[in-house]
């Protein structure tokens, strides 16, 4: 169902329930108190009657010749003893003569429905004559009010007609004042040339606040796929020309190969060197891009648990020392604090770095462990050629190079840094750097040792 055609059923809907809820209660309300001021008028009209059979009684007079000075212009009077029997009957109808409720010595009033017409009532205890409590009951037929009534639901009905016709046409008005910018925001969204381009929609002045927050979401979304759009599209470039190099080293060695390779032993043995040597850097290349896109689409809720920072350092610096055959001095301050992290994680940030200062230095390695109240401070330094001012804004951007002769002989692929960026995002961890050339480079990593409220441990 349209938007448009919701609200316009809904609203239509909603005032006709309000509308007639009102008109229900505009016409109960209407013959209830009717009724009841027609019932205090009969009541009035009774006690009337008794005070006026009392004084009659006083004068001599029977209160049979003062019932008759009371005769209603449409109605019935009765005098109703104990036993059921009228002492005084006086009418307008002759078929009204079969109106009577039981005798009751309580005063009360009705209303009461007889032969398709419809009358109010009053019952009052009276002395009579001879000393006996008889039940004087006042009837009168109130069609004129009943004729009211008929007439006030008629207007009811058709002014809620008209009402519901025009609530609908105006609803219809307002249904496409509201939608009918929506309809041309939806247009200019689907509109593939500029999807396909990512062009985002101009903002009108005359649009709505939700228009306006609407139309800036969108361009928002746009402006994220084409950023989205645009590294893919250099990661792509970028790794296509990583790729090459190696391909065309492989591919022109293997030519000169199948040339030379069978005469020339110097040649053969060349060859095979360079080949084994592009292999392995084109595994390093791969193996570097899919852990990239691992760490981009990992889960930032990944399980994390208290571990010892330094019994976990220690571990992966001796198997790097063999590696590396370099030391690697750890400085603890002799405590070793836990840490609430991704063990996974944090190993593989401790990698990356520690790869890093032996790739770009000669000397020892140093990895330092500080502790504030809420955090551990792991701070890895090398003493190698360091990195210019002005690149250190870019070294965690994939593919980024300080120098490329050096990352070529170094063996780099420029999405180190990146992925541990990405992970220290994913994991909730700081990075940062300060380096000087030709003096050295420290990375620190920033992690808590708590879990933060609401985080389940």
């Amino acid at each position: 169902m349209k938007l448009g055609t919701k609200i316009q059923l809904y609203t239509t809907v909603m005032i006709a329930i309000v509308v007639v809820l009102t008109n229900l209660l505009i016409y109960f309300a209407y013959k209830h108190y009717s009724l009841e001021a027609e019932m205090g008028q009969l009541e009035n009209r009774g006690n009337n009657i008794i005070t006026e059979i009392q004084q009659a009684e006083e004068s001599g007079i029977s209160g049979e010749t003062v019932l008759q000075y009371f005769s209603l212009s449409d109605g019935y009077i009765t005098m109703l003893n104990e036993q059921q029997e009228h002492i005084v009957r006086i009418a307008t109808e002759e078929s009204y003569l079969e109106l009577a409720k039981p005798y009751s010595t309580s005063q009360y009033t009705d209303s009461v429905s007889f032969n398709g017409e419809n009358f109010v009532m009053v019952s009052m205890p009276v002395i009579w004559e001879n000393g006996e409590v008889h039940s004087l009951q006042i009837y009168e037929n109130v069609y004129f009010l009943y004729d009211t009534y008929n007439i006030l639901k008629w207007i009811l009905i058709i002014s809620t007609i008209i009402l519901l016709v025009l609530v609908f046409v105006l609803n219809q008005f307002i249904t496409n004042l509201i939608t009918s910018p929506i309809k041309q925001l939806v247009r200019r969204m689907s509109d593939r040339e500029n999807v396909r381009r990512y062009k985002t929609i101009p903002v009108s002045k005359s649009d709505t606040l939700e228009l306006k927050m609407l139309t800036d979401s969108y361009n928002d979304m746009m402006l994220t796929l084409k950023a989205h759009d645009d590294n893919q599209q250099a990661f792509i470039m970028n790794a296509s020309h990583e790729l090459k190099t190696p391909l065309t080293v492989i591919s022109s060695y293997a030519r000169m190969l199948e040339r030379f390779g069978k005469t020339r032993e110097d040649l053969l043995d060349e060859g095979i060197t360079a080949i084994s040597e592009e292999t392995t850097r084109m595994k390093y290349l791969t193996e570097q891009f899919l852990s990239f896109t691992k760490v981009t689409h990992s889960d930032t809720n990944a399980e994390k648990e208290h571990i010892p920072a330094v019994k976990l350092i220690e571990s992966i610096a001796s198997r790097l020392e063999k590696v590396f055959k370099r030391n690697i001095n750890i400085d603890s301050g002799g405590t070793n604090p836990y840490v609430y992290v991704h063990p996974p994680a944090f190993e593989q940030l401790l990698r990356i770095f520690l790869d890093n200062a032996y790739k770009y230095s000669t000397d020892d390695i140093d990895v330092s462990v500080d502790e504030t109240e809420k955090s551990v401070i792991v701070a890895v330094t090398d003493y190698g050629i360091g990195i210019p001012k002005e690149d250190l804004n870019g070294i965690f951007t994939r593919f980024y190079r300080v120098d490329k002769a050096r990352t070529r002989k170094t063996g780099g692929s420029g999405l180190g840094l990146s992925i541990a960026k990405q992970l220290a995002e994913n994991n909730d961890m700081d990075i940062s750097v300060k380096s000087i050339v030709n003096e050295g480079t420290t990375f620190t990593l920033t992690m808590k040792k708590e879990a933060d409220n609401g985080e389940a441990e």
